[in-house]
């Protein structure tokens, strides 16, 4: 008999199993292997010995103890072959990395399609891992940016294409925003130098994208405001949810205590979108803070978690959550996807052909992945990636 097998499993019982339920197993396996009634006698032996000890207290006491340690030990083994093979998988994503700075993109192609596409290059904000990737729709990342000397980045909220062909980054844990370029040298950076000392501790820059005169739009979870940054580091606008007095009195839904704002764009010259969490609504609103358009209008519960809202060419909006909505200018929700579980939607935007693409976190077993997803309008999957992952155990 082999000296590691499971006598309890042999037997076919648990390893708690009584004397009684031992002896009734043993004896319903010998009547089918017993020997003389054409059963293997090798089997039948091993039956044998197993019942011997099981069935005898003190045998089967030092039994338990050995097979403990066994257990134990392979236990050890498991886990060290499963360190073996993680670090065999983590050095051949190392030596993949290193092929891929090889080929680094060193030029853009093709045109600016939405703040996260350009051509057939993605950009991306892996905040978990303090870094700024561009990726192919292969799955490829041509380039990256942080981790190394010179390209400093702590907790990057978020990363976009400039209509110019920069790369803007929210650097939220640094309190600066970057404007790079594909050489990854800084060539422009906002760092809240002309700023109180209040507000530039209180700075979370989480959102940014470029205004039609050469600015910088930057949402402030920290400071809890949106604000315009000239190419000269002056403050241009600003709104911190203190909106304009109108005769509708939609203005008094905005709480400016309650404002948290987490993206925000210049849709027109002087015209901006913003999403604010806090008071879970979507506001359009002029240089002068005066109200355009709301939603949802008083009559209608606030949004729940709110993340991000874009306008669309037709001027309905997109609003993302733990799903992605489309609005128009009346507040009918005219479009729906809600195809993702577990999820969170970072961004989201649509592309020529009845596609889009969709940034988000999403929950997986023992952590979380970050992801970026090209769709059809039918649902259709078209490109899927995951750019960060992070595990909780």
């Amino acid at each position: 008999m082999d000296d590691a097998e499971d006598l309890y499993a042999l037997l076919q019982v648990h390893a708690k199993a009584s004397p009684e339920v031992i002896k009734k197993a043993y004896y319903t396996l010998m009547q089918k292997n017993h020997p003389d009634r054409g059963g293997d006698l090798q089997l039948a032996q091993r039956i044998n010995h197993a019942y011997d000890i099981l069935n005898d207290p003190e045998r089967r006491k030092r039994y338990d103890l050995w097979r403990a340690k066994i257990q134990r030990q392979r236990e050890m083994v498991k886990q060290e072959h499963a360190q073996q093979a993680r670090k065999a998988k983590e050095k051949a994503q190392e030596q993949a990395a290193l092929k891929a700075e090889q080929a680094e993109l060193k030029k853009l192609e093709g045109s600016f399609q939405t703040p996260a596409l350009w051509g057939q290059h993605l950009v991306m904000a892996d905040e978990r891992g303090h870094r700024v990737l561009i990726m192919n729709l292969k799955g490829e990342v041509v380039w990256k940016y942080g981790k190394q000397v010179g390209q400093s980045l702590k907790k990057p909220r978020l990363a976009h294409f400039s209509k110019e062909g920069k790369i803007l980054v929210a650097d939220c844990g640094q309190q600066q925003v970057l404007k790079l370029n594909l050489k990854k040298q800084t060539v422009w950076s906002y760092t809240y130098q002309n700023q109180s000392v209040q507000m530039r501790a209180q700075a979370q820059p989480a959102f940014v994208d470029g205004t039609e005169n050469g600015g910088i739009l930057v949402t402030d979870t920290g400071n809890r405001m949106v604000f315009e940054v000239t190419p000269d580091h002056q403050i241009a606008w600003q709104f911190n949810g203190q909106l304009a007095f109108n005769l509708k009195l939609s203005h008094l839904l905005i709480k400016p205590e309650l404002f948290m704002p987490v993206s925000a764009f210049e849709v027109e010259p002087g015209l901006y979108l913003i999403a604010d969490q806090g008071n879970g609504r979507i506001l359009l609103l002029n240089r002068k803070g005066k109200l355009v358009w709301i939603y949802p209008e008083k009559k209608n519960e606030s949004l729940r978690a709110v993340n991000f809202a874009y306008r669309l060419k037709s001027g309905n909006i997109w609003i993302t959550s733990d799903k992605l909505i489309e609005v128009n200018t009346k507040g009918e929700v005219v479009w729906e996807y809600s195809k993702l579980n577990d999820s969170d939607i970072k961004q989201a935007y649509p592309l020529t052909e009845s596609r889009f693409l969709v940034d988000f976190s999403h929950l997986v077993k023992r952590g979380i992945n970050q992801e970026m997803m090209m769709l059809d309008h039918a649902g259709k999957i078209l490109f899927r990636h995951y750019y960060s992952q992070h595990r909780f155990i």
